[in-house]
């Protein structure tokens, strides 16, 4: 069926506040209140807003000239560019080069599971762009916004599968914590317990929910409330039972009358342990509470985390965690892989997050070694990048670069990007070697242990150590 916007098959050039006419390609996606049009050029795109009244439409343009004025910056968000001139209801939004809807990294659009979930970008891509999201998300957050209506459909990724571009779109149900409206929007199988039952208004912890929903969906390609028995029966079924909580997770400790045995299983294969922590507090435990749903904070440092852990298989290039002895799709056996192990100087006794509030030194109290439950591969060629949230407990900038460390055949060559000096412990007795700003050092990768601290001795800091996960057999 023809779109209204379509005359004859050429679509009309819309014009907006500003005088600009903006000539239309193809719709990007659909819903309950409009549609999304991408502009010609693909880096632009145009929403039209449908209201039932005049009354409507003129609330719906004073929604979107507040979001205007919203503190956005440093989001990625497709934001309110422009809005269109009467007649027309809408808003101009900007775009990356060349993205797609996230479901196409959710749906399988080929019967061979593997190769599409390869073709699409495999485990580390998804985990990498959906850490980007879970960043974006936890950043409206702490600026007490709301984004309302989070699903596949209203975050746009890279086309190409190597790049990690993430936007987020239809922005105009965007609304401070505190004066969002009692009747919030939702896209089923996406809506948080306590909406879909009229319990609560949006909130930051309905949308951890949806966040946490499209985080497994996209690495698993299974929604977690629709199990084969939902698959198999009509939408009025699963939107009865499935989409609002009259059925268990598909992977619940103990009741498995909604099992799944379709997407990339078995599924633990594909999530961290931390991601399936957080996974299954959200799905069992946070049903009944929502006081206990992972926030979008959690579900990012996770997930970076797990990006950081996966290695590629040279047989069949999928990507898979390197804590698995052998590839999930073709069986071959890891190899050796070198690894950066995190840990933390502090206080004896002392738990690791408790430190973040206190100074670098702490007088009278010994410090101690204290591994933590997570490392970095180091990989060959590329590099591997250390940044602010592998280096701190609790940075003001996470992504700010801190070191690069370059593996090329048996060594490894360290160089410092920070402002502050680093410091490397050969494990042999001799004093730590200074790393000075914009410095560098070659250290062996052959066996013998190493250390890189993030602070001198005697203070409280991060540290990583290489350490070797041996192959199989």
């Amino acid at each position: 069926m023809a779109s209204r916007w379509d005359l004859g098959g050429l679509l009309r050039p819309v014009e907006d506040e500003y005088h600009q006419l903006w000539s239309l390609t193809h719709s990007i996606g659909a819903g309950g209140q409009g549609e999304v049009w991408l502009a010609r050029g693909g880096r632009t795109a145009v929403k039209m807003i449908t209201a039932p009244t005049q009354e409507a439409a003129e609330a719906v343009h004073a929604r979107l000239r507040r979001i205007q004025r919203l503190p956005l910056a440093g989001v990625p968000l497709a934001g309110v560019l422009a809005l269109l001139a009467p007649p027309k209801l809408g808003y101009v939004m900007e775009l990356a080069d060349e993205m797609v809807p996230l479901d196409t990294l959710c749906v399988p659009d080929e019967d061979d599971l593997a190769a599409w979930y390869l073709r699409t970008g495999g485990l580390e891509r998804r985990l990498r762009l959906l850490a980007r999201l879970a960043d974006a998300v936890a950043l409206l957050h702490a600026r007490a916004l709301v984004y309302q209506d989070l699903s596949p459909s209203n975050v746009l990724v890279s086309a190409a599968p190597e790049q990690h571009e993430i936007r987020l779109i239809d922005v105009d149900n965007l609304g401070l914590v505190s004066t969002v409206e009692s009747a919030p929007v939702h896209t089923p199988g996406y809506g948080a317990p306590e909406i879909v039952s009229g319990r609560s208004g949006a909130t930051t912890l309905a949308d951890a929910h949806a966040l946490g929903v499209l985080i497994f969906e996209t690495l698993t390609a299974s929604h977690p409330f629709r199990g084969d028995e939902v698959l198999d029966s009509d939408p009025a079924y699963q939107q009865e039972y499935a989409d609002r909580f009259r059925l268990p997770w598909i992977d619940h400790p103990t009741e498995h009358t909604n099992e799944c045995t379709s997407g990339i299983t078995p599924r633990r294969e594909v999530l961290s342990g931390q991601l399936w922590d957080l996974a299954t507090r959200c799905f069992v435990d946070a049903v009944g509470d929502p006081l206990l749903r992972p926030p979008a904070a959690r579900w990012a440092a996770a997930l970076h985390s797990a990006a950081g852990q996966t290695v590629g298989c040279p047989a069949c290039g999928w990507t898979y965690r390197a804590a698995a002895l052998s590839c999930l799709a073709c069986g071959r056996p890891r190899d050796r892989v070198w690894v950066l192990r995190h840990g933390l100087t502090g206080p004896v006794g002392i738990e690791p997050e408790a430190q973040s509030g206190r100074g670098d030194d702490v007088p009278g109290v010994d410090l101690t070694e204290v591994p933590l439950p997570d490392f970095t591969v180091l990989r060959s060629g590329a590099g591997t990048t250390l940044t602010a949230r592998h280096t701190s407990p609790a940075p003001d900038r996470p992504d700010a670069v801190v070191a690069q460390v370059q593996f090329q055949g048996r060594d490894a060559t360290v160089l410092n990007l920070s402002r502050d000096s680093l410091w490397l412990d050969h494990q042999d007795g001799r004093p730590w070697r200074e790393i000075g700003q914009g410095s560098q050092a070659t250290v062996p990768v052959d066996g013998r242990t190493w250390t890189l601290h993030f602070g001198k001795p005697g203070v409280i800091h991060r540290w990583v150590r290489l350490m070797a996960l041996e192959a199989s057999g």
